[in-house]
């Protein structure tokens, strides 16, 4: 029996054309939760993105695992996950930075993330973010705050000079041009993982829809996993079901499909 289900974002419940919860969701996330199954958000963005961007609508959720993992809480804010990068980590990627002018990073924290810079593919990603780009702040930002999730704006032939300098941190690729770095003891799936223990669910009764390669270790924690019909090759390999796209409502097909809804 299913009690809780865990929903990526971006592709997922969103999709990168309509940019906001559609009708449908917002009509069967309340009716699951009045069926008794807790909903929960799992999303590598930050809880800021959430209210700056309005894309879920005002619809509520029992929790959030935000940040791919770094940053889990209630829905009151209650806290029960707060893992920041090393800092040895982000004095790595301070000096390429430093010796690489030319390359853009999103730091993001808890409450406040900053751009490096804004420069053509700052403007290009977040246009397919649908998200306005945050606040330029000098390097030593990084070094001052608590980052929970680096985000050098490279390509996959880029990226291996911050990870030979953040030995202590692994990654995700989201798009061509960004590839998400968090602490090596995080991700996703841990964050589902804590969010099980402190709630008191067993595996086989949860249910989590992911799309992208970050939800892989999400999915991994599920009794039940299904990848979007829009989903990488990748995920739809290693989910229970895959059903339609974000686009043609594939989350509440899913839902009725599974007898979650009627």
């Amino acid at each position: 029996m299913i009690k809780a289900v865990f929903f990526d974002i971006d592709g997922t419940l969103v999709s990168f054309r309509q940019k906001f919860l559609s009708d449908q969701l917002l009509a069967d996330l309340p009716a699951l939760r009045e069926r008794g199954i807790r909903i929960f958000i799992s999303t590598g963005r930050a809880l800021q993105d959430l209210e700056n961007t309005g894309m879920l609508r005002g619809a509520e959720f029992d929790g959030y695992v935000s940040i791919n993992g770094q940053f889990c809480c209630d829905r009151d804010g209650t806290a029960y996950r707060d893992r920041p990068i090393d800092l040895d980590d982000m004095r790595g990627a301070y000096q390429v930075l430093l010796d690489h002018p030319e390359i853009s990073a999103l730091l993001q924290g808890n409450g406040e993330s900053r751009l490096t810079q804004i420069n053509d593919r700052v403007r290009e990603v977040y246009e397919f973010l649908h998200t306005k780009p945050y606040p330029v702040c000098p390097l030593e930002w990084m070094l001052e705050g608590r980052v929970y999730q680096f985000v050098p704006l490279v390509t996959s032939g880029e990226e291996s000079m911050f990870l030979d300098v953040m030995p202590g941190c692994t990654h995700t690729r989201w798009h061509p041009k960004g590839v998400d770095i968090v602490p090596r003891d995080g991700g996703k799936g841990v964050g589902v993982r804590m969010t099980m223990e402190r709630y008191g669910f067993a595996r086989e009764e949860i249910m989590a829809f992911g799309d992208g390669e970050n939800d892989m270790s999400m999915m991994a924690q599920a009794g039940l996993s299904v990848a979007m019909g829009n989903g990488e090759d990748q995920v739809k390999a290693m989910a229970d079901y895959i059903t339609d796209t974000v686009e043609h409502d594939g989350i509440s097909k899913a839902l009725r499909h599974f007898g979650l809804l009627t």
